[in-house]
């Protein structure tokens, strides 16, 4: 993820090879495409050969979801290709629901299920209690990284990103922007427990085995590891090191 979003960077306007690589991306992903050339890039080789061997421990249901996501994220990488090439700044409704998808944490939550070697159940999957899980997960993950990678964003004419909205649309100076980020991302973060206890709550009322009851525990304590997680990598990795964002008040941790 990083490799491609780095190279879609460095190649600026130059986005053709780019764009080729992830639409052989995407034919591997959905099974398009069984043969992959030798000459293919790394990224299509590397997810032909891992993705059907993480495939072949899901039920179908999963399977698909999981191509689904993976491809659902490639295809935001070429949007943001497009609008960097057009200049163009997404409202902030379409820019939430699309960064949920371009933060990758789709099918990497799928994984979650398959590092705990616990499926959830179908019915648990599906729910709303479970979407607004994933959601309020997935903006504390991705509103933080658009908070750590605004230097290097605002370097490279970046506008898909939450601080470069909010001061588009709403006419702010770029640090009352990061402060409205930060008190956004302070709310996500106060919500997130509920949101556990509802999807706790839901589960329970399902009359689950032990064991599809346990896979949920498990997942909410993935999902709670990878949120965190992904704040202390951004705190530590010298990724952001060289452009860090402007400071705000410290608000609740995960």
């Amino acid at each position: 993820m990083f490799a491609v979003d780095d190279r879609s960077d460095a190649r600026g306007d130059d986005s053709k090879a780019v764009d080729t690589e992830l639409q052989a991306m995407v034919r591997i992903v959905t099974c398009a495409q069984d043969v992959v050339p030798e000459k293919a890039p790394g990224t299509v080789r590397v997810l032909a050969e891992v993705v059907p061997r993480l495939a072949d421990h899901m039920s179908p249901a999963w399977s698909d979801r999981f191509r689904r996501h993976l491809a659902e994220w490639i295809h935001t990488n070429r949007d943001m290709i497009r609008r960097r090439a057009e200049r163009s700044v997404p409202t902030l409704q379409a820019y939430v629901s699309w960064r949920r998808v371009s933060g990758a944490v789709g099918w990497c939550f799928d994984l979650t299920e398959y590092a705990q070697d616990a499926e959830l159940a179908e019915r648990v999957w599906s729910s709303p209690a479970c979407r607004q899980l994933r959601d309020t997960a997935a903006d504390i993950i991705c509103w933080t990284n658009d908070l750590f990678s605004l230097g290097k964003e605002l370097r490279t004419g970046e506008t898909s990103n939450l601080v470069v909205i909010l001061q588009h649309h709403h006419h702010l100076t770029l640090q009352d922007a990061v402060n409205e980020v930060h008190r956004r991302l302070s709310l996500r973060i106060t919500e997130f427990p509920a949101a556990t206890v509802s999807l706790q709550t839901t589960a329970l009322a399902m009359n689950l085995t032990v064991q599809e009851q346990a896979a949920v525990d498990w997942y909410v304590d993935g999902i709670r590891a990878w949120a965190r997680g992904f704040l202390e990598y951004s705190q530590e990795s010298a990724r952001y090191a060289e452009a860090p964002v402007p400071p705000a008040p410290e608000g609740p941790s995960l």
